[in-house]
């Protein structure tokens, strides 16, 4: 049955192919690992290091498993998108996985009819599958939190402290709240001894701190601890503000519905059923309630949470489940049409939310269509500009498919300069023609397709399904025009003549007859 899992995550990375600014940094890194491979000068880190440092610990173990296949692929001559595909795919086996082995862990505990209830919830819900497949910092940590859960729960300290390590000291910092209360919970009730505690999270800690060091200051030219430098950019400097604020109960009323949807009715009474299920909450909600200090608060930042809430939720369906033939009335049917029915509701939320994702990565589909319109040039000496929203909605190295062409994301360049007008192909984020940063375009460069993103989600009550997802055009795939030097060069010339002539009645000659040569010019170019 927890196959269904893996289905689910493929269909997710299938429909939403492309990754987001916040996955930057772990997509780059695999692409540069997988094709620079030693060539450290060609990492596309060096030229955007972004603001803080990130390990290459987790894009190198993801990419190790994912060599052969990518050899393959090489070997077979398919474009590196396929393998953008590949890498997320491997990544999302890892992370199913460990949810399989925290399943397992729960069924061992609760029952196998709990862990059954538990594939169905998490399979129905959007934002864990969805994430499964994405190189974020936060989903490299998830393996590990699983198991170290799952350690915790089967009683396997060892286990529980070297993953816990891994996790707080590579990947995610603040998880030392999470596993931290986990570990204290455990020498509070002496069922882990706190010398062997102290022994082996010593060793724990040394060992995985200076593989980071070690393996991250090769990559970065520096001696650098890529998590410690989060750590205190985040908490110390306080510095992850300026990604914007929301308020201290945000995760509560807002994150947490979101993440396990209708599931969250059912919460409470999992843990009137099975008094079992309160040991997993305490834990899981005290970190959420301590991180809540943070202000700056994303989803994602508490996706290891999501598992535990489902734990509770799966232990009243399998309660209510098991006792369905029982002659309890009314109350009894109702119970089970509202724990079968959430499904369904679930699912519906998910396909809404799945939706409006296909449309956010406009970036992504505008490479595609410039490698589509240019599939018979792709040997061609064309060098294509990519600014930040299109670099921030899909474009990563793996979608740059030609390697004739020359890419470039540089930023802080004016509309019009005279370097983007150099560029054969610019990919300018942009709601119209006529918006100001596409006029200095306009004689230069012709339209060859616009890119729509998603825009928000409309309500009409007289249509069916009553939801509609809203899109507006967001970038401009433009193409320099092909201009006759003959006529260019007369142009020139004019310009020129017209700069220098002091009599009145030449200078009105002189412009008649650029006026007229620039209609020519702007017919070859439409012909063109």
């Amino acid at each position: 049955m927890d196959k269904i899992l893996y289905i689910v995550s493929a269909t997710h990375l299938i429909l939403c192919p492309f990754t987001k600014v916040e996955e930057s940094f772990n997509i780059q890194a695999m692409h540069d690992i997988l094709y620079s491979r030693t060539n450290l000068s060609q990492y596309d880190h060096l030229e955007f290091p972004g603001v803080v440092p990130r390990t290459f610990l987790g894009p190198l173990f993801i990419s190790t498993l994912s060599f052969p296949f990518v050899s393959v692929l090489q070997y077979l001559h398919f474009n590196k998108m396929i393998s953008q595909l590949l890498v997320r795919a491997v990544l999302s086996v890892v992370v199913v996985t460990s949810i399989k082995y925290f399943i397992k862990s729960i069924a061992k505990v609760f029952g196998n009819g709990v862990g059954n209830w538990f594939i169905i919830l998490t399979a129905s819900q959007y934002h864990l599958m969805f994430y499964s497949s994405r190189p974020l910092p936060n989903i490299m940590a998830f393996p590990l939190v699983m198991v170290a859960l799952s350690s915790w729960i089967r009683g396997k300290h060892t286990l529980l402290i070297w993953s816990s390590a891994i996790a707080v000291l590579i990947f995610r910092s603040e998880l030392v709240i999470y596993l931290g209360i986990i570990i204290l919970m455990e020498l509070l009730y002496k069922r882990l001894k706190l010398f062997r505690g102290l022994k082996i999270g010593f060793l724990a800690a040394a060992t995985v701190l200076s593989a980071s060091i070690v393996v991250d200051s090769i990559f970065w030219g520096r001696p650098v601890w890529p998590e410690g430098e989060v750590l205190w950019f985040n908490t110390v400097l306080n510095r992850s503000s300026e990604w914007g604020t929301t308020p201290f109960l945000w995760y509560f009323y807002s994150a947490i519905p979101r993440g396990v949807a209708f599931s969250i009715f059912l919460i409470p009474f999992g843990v009137i059923y099975d008094v079992r299920v309160t040991r997993l909450l305490i834990p899981t909600l005290m970190f959420v309630l301590i991180y809540s200090i943070l202000p700056h608060k994303e989803l994602r930042f508490i996706i290891y949470v999501f598992p535990v809430l489902n734990v509770s939720a799966a232990t009243c369906c399998n309660r209510v489940w098991r006792t369905r033939f029982r002659p309890k009335g009314l109350k009894n049917l109702i119970a089970l049409v509202f724990c079968v029915g959430h499904i369904f509701a679930n699912l519906a939320f998910t396909v809404i939310l799945l939706s409006a994702a296909i449309k956010n990565y406009p970036g992504g589909h505008a490479m595609t269509l410039l490698h589509t319109f240019e599939y018979n040039h792709l040997d061609a000496n064309y060098t294509i500009h990519i600014d930040n929203l299109a670099a921030q909605t899909g474009v990563t190295r793996f979608t740059q498919l030609s390697d004739h062409w020359m890419y470039s994301k540089k930023e802080n360049l004016k509309p019009g300069c005279e370097e983007l007008m150099s560029f054969t192909h610019l990919i300018v984020g942009s709601s119209s023609r006529d918006n100001e940063e596409m006029l200095h375009y306009r004689n230069t460069h012709g339209v060859m397709s616009t890119v729509p993103g998603f825009s928000h989600i409309s309500f009409n009550y007289n249509t069916f399904p009553p939801l509609k997802i809203k899109t507006k055009t967001q970038i401009f795939l433009l193409k320099k025009k092909i201009i006759k030097s003959g006529v260019k060069q007369n142009i020139k010339k004019i310009v020129e003549e017209f700069k220098n002539e002091q009599d009145p009645e030449k200078k009105i000659d002189l412009n008649l007859d650029l006026l007229d040569k620039s209609i020519k010019r702007n017919k070859i170019s439409k012909s063109k």
